[in-house]
């Protein structure tokens, strides 16, 4: 590597973004930068290091070995410069900083609006960066310290610092013309050799343990992941679904809800990373998250 040139954490920064997005356009979208700003930095930050950090094909961006080597110490610098603004504006008494929060479907739609909107007016300088997956790709990205927060299912991995907030019922929703053997409940036998709808693999894992238990046969066709659209299926008599208590509340609809013989609850946590320290940012969210959730269950 040549010397005498200081490495920038604007190179850091689009450097992440371009390994994030893979494409240069969405990266400098992301950082309020020109395209050919972008492109102009990164060779530079090639030329300093003195080896490429990314292949550019047709097909879009991708890390060499070397970029795919360094990413995660990048990741390391720029998440302690967050925390060494986060210490010096504690110092200055001010409350500011950065959360990145990952969440389901469900959560962002159900919970997340009132917890944000809360969270804005306390705290107007704190900012805060949400990311929808599924419970696979939230726990991988909490690993990775892609995301200060996650929402989880219990049980989760060893490696995470877990707070339960709350036991959601799941049932099954079926067409208006269905009819189980028993009115009160369905069974597995039930669903057998009807097309069940559901989310994708490691998109919500309790339904996918019920799934995979009982040996049910997800109708490929149907495999989505938005829960409102598995609802308009299932009134479409395309099928059944199973969807927590949670989803069903937000969406009434032309459609009927058993209970599952032997259901089990999915226990809805938050989770940080163990031995990472939690920044204070991040702390006041957890409490407003808490405090939005304790609230909304006495009024139930």
């Amino acid at each position: 590597m040549k010397r005498g040139r200081n490495m920038s954490l604007s190179e850091y920064q689009l450097f992440c973004a371009i390994a994030e997005q893979r494409n240069m356009k969405r990266a400098a979208e992301q950082l309020h930068i020109t395209p050919s700003a972008a492109t102009h930095a990164m060779n530079a930050l090639e030329k300093s290091l003195g080896f490429p950090l990314l292949i550019r094909d047709r097909g879009g961006i991708t890390l060499t070995v070397q970029g795919e080597l360094l990413l995660p110490h990048f990741r390391a610098v720029l998440l302690e410069e967050e925390k060494l603004q986060e210490e010096i504006s504690q110092i200055n008494g001010l409350e500011k900083g950065c959360v990145r929060i990952g969440a389901l479907n469900s959560i962002c739609t159900n919970w997340l609006p009132g917890i944000l909107n809360s969270f804005s007016r306390k705290y107007p300088n704190i900012e805060v960066r949400v990311y929808q997956g599924g419970y696979q790709e939230i726990e991988d990205q909490l690993l990775d310290s892609l995301l200060d927060i996650g929402f989880v299912s219990l049980p989760t991995s060893e490696r995470f610092n877990t707070i339960t907030l709350l036991h959601d019922r799941l049932y099954c929703i079926a067409p208006l013309d269905f009819k189980p053997q028993k009115p009160s409940y369905v069974t597995p036998e039930d669903l057998r050799d009807i097309p069940l709808i559901q989310a994708q693999r490691g998109y919500d894992r309790n339904i996918q343990d019920i799934i995979e238990e009982n040996q049910l046969v997800l109708g490929q066709q149907h495999t989505i992941a938005l829960e409102s659209a598995a609802i308009a299926l299932v009134e479409g008599g395309m099928g059944c679904s199973i969807l927590p208590e949670m989803v069903l509340k937000r969406h009434p609809g032309k459609y009927q809800v058993f209970p599952l013989l032997n259901s089990k609850d999915r226990t809805i946590a938050l989770a940080v990373l163990k031995g990472k320290k939690v920044s204070l940012a991040s702390e006041k969210m957890i409490q407003e998250i808490r405090a939005q959730i304790e609230e909304n269950s006495t009024k139930q």
